[in-house]
């Protein structure tokens, strides 16, 4: 999981040197092409090999039914009975236009092997036309799910490495810190244990904080302290600006 985010971090980090509006487009162009491969590649082949099976349960199920009904309808001609019921009439008129519908589909397949070369040019446009409208119309339209979910996500992404450093001496009660006397204007606590972090909340002077029995050292060589607030806000802050209580 480590080398996983170690990676994604390294991949990341060029890319977040671009404007918003670009790294934007970006994630939504590899989002829709990836799910042009899904659609190209891994549907289509699903969905016919499903509508083949449907067509031969169909005709499992239709030929008993079909050959009880020829005989019902043979024993009400020999009784004089020239008329076919409308009950009759239905469960043919149904059993054909299933059939109808699966060699349809069956068919469409076929012809998209045909056409493969300018479905893909043509999904492909279609998929940076998208990205591109959607770029624009996230840009111009900001809301807050978007605000909340990209920042995170990019907080998360541009965080920088840390290592772990494992407590040697963890005690069973929880710590309690306060803000140095000289931060009189308070102290942030951070998503991640870095200072390029999104602020997530700030203790005032006096206000307690519990100690999470974590702690992470930056590549500045800065350490963090995962701390929970009396309210329930749980984040990182720096143990140069707190003391313990």
């Amino acid at each position: 999981m480590e080398s996983i985010i170690n990676q994604l971090f390294w991949l990341w980090s060029p890319v977040s040197l671009l404007p918003e509006w670009l790294r934007i487009f970006l994630v939504l162009f590899v989002l829709l092409l990836l799910a042009r491969t899904i659609l190209l590649y891994i549907v289509p082949p699903f969905v016919n090999l499903l509508c083949r099976l449907l067509k031969k349960l169909l005709y499992l199920l239709s030929y008993p039914i079909m050959v009880f009904i020829c005989t019902m309808q043979k024993s009400r001609r020999e009784a004089g009975k020239v008329g076919i019921p409308v009950w009759m009439d239905t469960i043919e008129g149904m059993f054909a236009l299933f059939d109808r519908f699966f060699n349809k589909m069956i068919q469409l397949f076929r012809k998209r092997k045909r056409n493969k070369a300018r479905i893909k040019r043509w999904s492909f446009y279609f998929a940076t036309a998208l990205a591109i409208l959607l770029t624009v119309a996230t840009m111009n339209n900001p809301n807050e799910w978007y605000t909340q979910k990209w920042k995170k996500a990019e907080a998360w992404l541009n965080q920088e490495q840390v290592h772990k450093q494992v407590s040697s001496a963890a005690s069973h009660d929880t710590k309690e810190f306060i803000l140095n006397r000289e931060y009189k204007d308070g102290g942030n606590i951070r998503v991640a244990p870095t200072l390029t972090a999104d602020r997530l909340y700030t203790i005032e002077n006096g206000e307690i904080i519990h100690f999470l029995n974590e702690e992470q050292v930056d590549s500045k060589g800065i350490k963090w302290l995962k701390v929970q607030t009396a309210n329930g806000v749980k984040g990182w802050i720096s143990a140069s600006i707190v003391r313990e209580k």
